[in-house]
């Protein structure tokens, strides 16, 4: 268990985001953002006091599918005689290298006079069609391949400000950000007393994995619904990601990360486990397994 309250704070690197507060610290002389718990309104469904677990879990689970994903360290930190359990996010910038949102490669686009943080699909698609920073079909490979991890792990926040580019402008060099911000996966609203009460509900569980939660992108101004979209088989490039990712995924693996998670209670390494096979089972391995059947 680390203990992050003493270490040096550098006071000269902001992090934005709304949802939750963030400073810079100093540990193993790297930078890390060290994200906050988001305080709790007492509605228990529609908080994030869960933030900092969803975050560090689901980027775990990520990674483990071969995915470039931002380093995360559980901890605590001690404020003003509370102690809350909160992720240190390495820092990957560096000296001449910064992260560049797509949202803001989105509202570069003169020729479009929509807004860089729309998620509606059809844009973000035209946005990597039409940029000249990055090969087209690696950024497109790399948009779907990401939509089919956030599908896993629930993700209902990847919108155009978290992910992106790290650019060196001196060198005009870029790369592809890892991922990072992955703190709206995994239901963060649920409380352990929230989950004892839906675990055992069928109905409850297929309501997490056939409703909710949606995609931040977009269809005529309505969010995507995973379950709909993916088994549509509709979306070329989504299929061929799926196709990809899909083999890298390891149950026994994903199981262990949660089973070595710190702070977190038994009920919700339960739970973690229990959606996420049936979200691997229902969204994903049964239209693998068409897509399969179809090149055969």
């Amino acid at each position: 268990m680390i203990d992050f309250t003493n270490c040096e704070i550098n006071k000269f690197k902001y992090y934005g985001g709304k949802n939750c507060s963030k400073i810079c610290i100093v540990y193993n002389n790297q930078d890390y953002m060290l994200k906050f718990p988001s305080l709790n309104d007492n509605d228990a469904e529609q908080t994030y006091a869960n933030n900092c677990i969803s975050e560090y879990v689901a980027c775990k689970i990520i990674k483990s599918l071969g995915f470039k994903v931002q380093d995360t360290i559980l901890g605590t930190y001690n404020l003003n005689g509370n102690t809350k359990v909160v992720v240190a996010c390495k820092d990957f910038t560096s000296l001449g290298v910064v992260l560049r949102q797509f949202a803001e490669l989105k509202n570069s686009q003169i020729e479009s006079f929509k807004n860089g943080y729309g998620t509606e699909l059809e844009e973000v698609i035209q946005t990597i069609e039409s940029q000249q920073i990055c090969d087209v079909n690696y950024l497109k490979d790399f948009f779907w391949d990401m939509f089919i991890a956030d599908t896993l792990v629930g993700n209902f926040n990847r919108h155009n400000g978290n992910w992106g580019f790290l650019i060196n402008e001196r060198l005009k060099e870029v790369e592809i950000a890892p991922i990072y911000d992955c703190a709206s996966s995994l239901y963060p609203q649920l409380t352990d007393e929230r989950m004892k009460k839906i675990i055992d509900d069928e109905e409850e569980m297929n309501a997490r994995v056939f409703v909710f939660p949606n995609s931040a992108l977009k269809i005529d101004d309505k969010k995507i619904n995973y379950y709909d979209f993916i088994s549509s088989l509709d979306n070329v490039d989504c299929n061929k990601a799926l196709l990809r990712v899909f083999p890298r995924i390891n149950l026994n693996v994903i199981n262990e990360i949660i089973d070595n998670t710190l702070y977190i209670s038994d009920i919700r390494k339960e739970f973690y486990k229990k959606i996420i096979k049936m979200r691997y089972d229902l969204l994903l391995k049964v239209n693998y397994n068409k897509l399969i059947s179809k090149e055969g």
